[in-house]
């Protein structure tokens, strides 16, 4: 996978789960889940009854800086039993430390139900005494033989230039026809702090071609400026490359974060986009909203929480139509005993009739330490 998939993942990641990283923060202050819970169980269901299924099972151990994390895709079988489609187990050793080893293996079902792996990564994280953070991981994957073959190398470098200034640069290797491994792209992000209440963070991504040139196919400008104590105010802007070859604004974000106090929170992200559905424009035009996402956050009593999430867009069959409500989500987290915890996470869609409908639910368990 790419950097610049990886960039488009986490970024949509926290665009539709915005309130994912407050709401965790937030529950601390509350006595909600642990931020490091030591089990987590997530049934997911369908209420149409068109796909079957799915359990995730996540578990974490730690001890004398050792740390194991096991996560287990199930699905059920013909009996109604679920078993393991894919397991993930993640091993940490020197944590707290300046030197961390981390292991990582991905197993799947082989061709007669065993288990095979099918990715497996070491990466080692290092602290230097100038204050440089650096990570190395290597990949490798199984060949037709079942030998595993080195498939990629990324090196992770972040370092201060000053107090106010931070630089981080990521390169990633992957085999090709002549070499072994080769360097094929680049990450170079530098965060710079403006004031108090001004962080601004600039990133570009390059790619080498197959002529074995260097170009850059997106650049990302961000803001975060601190309004005050209850508003923080994120806006951010992409260039890609456009159907000339050339570097045009793709989308902007702008995130509004509030607080109403001890009682709930507000995250809204709209991103504005020159491709409007039905609509043309040259490069030159205004943006349009293309989309939003609203987040309010209620806590209840007992630690717990509730979250709804909206999201509105526009329908591709109506011409130059308004953007409206496309998906809801309901999220519940309550306390079910000492250490323990359930989140019930509705998510409902728009059906052939225009109506917002069950489509999914996730049910979770949580237990602390």
């Amino acid at each position: 996978m790419s950097f610049k998939r990886i960039v488009g993942i986490a970024f949509w990641f926290a665009l539709t789960s915005a309130s994912f990283g407050q709401q965790k923060s937030e529950s601390q202050t509350n006595k909600g889940p642990s931020q490091t819970p030591a089990e987590i169980t997530t049934v997911r269901s369908y209420p149409g009854g068109n796909r079957p299924a799915s359990r995730v099972v996540r578990t974490r151990t730690e001890s004398g800086g050792r740390e194991i994390i096991t996560e287990s895709t199930e699905v059920p079988r013909t009996d109604g039993r679920f078993e393991t489609l894919v397991k993930t187990v993640t091993e940490s050793v020197g944590i707290g430390s300046d030197s961390v080893m981390i292991k990582r293996e991905v197993f799947g079902k082989g061709a007669y139900g065993q288990d095979s792996l099918v990715e497996t990564s070491a990466a080692e994280r290092e602290n230097l005494p100038d204050g440089t953070s650096r990570t190395i991981t290597n990949t490798w994957v199984p060949d037709l033989n079942g030998h595993l073959k080195l498939s990629s190398r990324r090196i992770e470098e972040t370092k201060s230039a000053s107090p106010d200034v931070r630089q981080t640069q990521m390169t990633l290797y992957t085999p090709t026809v002549n070499e072994p491994l080769s360097e094929t792209e680049r990450i170079q992000q530098i965060e710079r702090r403006l004031g108090p209440n001004l962080v601004q963070t600039e990133s570009q991504v390059d790619f080498r071609d197959a002529n074995g040139r260097w170009q850059t196919t997106e650049m990302r400008n961000k803001e975060v400026r601190t309004i005050n104590s209850a508003e923080v105010v994120e806006e951010q802007t992409t260039r890609s490359l456009d159907g000339v070859g050339e570097l045009a604004i793709s989308d902007r974000t702008i995130t509004r974060r509030r607080s109403t106090g001890n009682s709930s929170d507000e995250v809204i992200t709209e991103v504005y986009s020159p491709y409007v559905i039905g609509l043309v424009r040259d490069r030159d035009s205004s943006l349009e909203l293309d989309r939003r996402v609203g987040v309010t956050t209620t806590r209840t009593t007992g630690g717990g929480s509730q979250s709804i999430i909206e999201t509105e867009e526009r329908f591709p069959s109506v011409l130059n139509g308004p953007i409206r409500v496309v998906a809801r989500t309901v999220e519940t987290v309550q306390q079910s005993g000492p250490g323990q915890w359930e989140t019930q996470r509705q998510t409902f869609w728009l059906d052939g009739s225009g109506r917002l409908v069950p489509s999914v639910v996730d049910q979770e368990e949580t237990k602390d330490k």
